[in-house]
C-alpha cells in the first residue's frame, strides 16, 4: 500500500466517531446550524432533525436539516456555520460556501448572501 498523502481512518472508527458527534447534536431536543459571517453576526439558524443526520457504509456524516429558517435574523454574506445542540453549545464550526452540491466539510448554502428576514436554506453538510 502507499504512503497515504494525509490521515486514513478505517471505516469503523469513523463511522464510531460520527456516531458519538451525532450523539452530542441530538442530546436534549433537535439541534441547529447557526450561519454567521466574518464579524461573527448570526445571520440565519437552521433548524436540525431528531436524528441529525445519517452516517453511510464509508463513515461519512450528512446533517440534515428539517426545514429552513424562515426568517433570517441578519443580512449579510455568510462566511461559516456552527452545528449546535439544543442549548446551543457549539459542537463544530465549518466554512461556508454557496452552491448546489455537495462539498465534504463544508456548510453548502443556496446563496451565500443572506437578506434580513428571508427564507434560508440548507443545500448540502457532508463530514468525513
Amino acid at each position: 500500500m502507499p504512503a497515504p498523502v494525509s490521515y486514513t481512518y478505517s471505516a469503523t472508527a469513523l463511522t464510531d466517531a460520527q456516531q458519538s458527534f451525532l450523539d452530542l447534536v441530538d442530546a436534549g431536543t433537535a439541534g441547529s446550524i447557526k450561519l454567521r459571517d466574518d464579524s461573527d453576526v448570526l445571520l440565519a439558524e437552521i433548524p436540525l432533525t431528531v436524528p441529525a443526520g445519517t452516517i453511510d457504509a464509508g463513515g461519512q456524516l450528512t446533517i440534515t436539516a428539517s426545514g429552513p429558517d424562515t426568517s433570517a435574523d441578519a443580512g449579510g454574506t455568510c462566511t461559516y456555520g456552527e452545528i449546535c445542540d439544543s442549548a446551543g453549545t457549539v459542537l463544530l464550526a465549518l466554512p461556508a460556501q454557496e452552491g448546489s452540491s455537495p462539498v465534504s466539510g463544508k456548510l453548502v448554502i443556496t446563496n451565500a448572501t443572506i437578506v434580513l428576514g428571508a427564507e434560508v436554506s440548507l443545500t448540502s453538510c457532508t463530514i468525513g
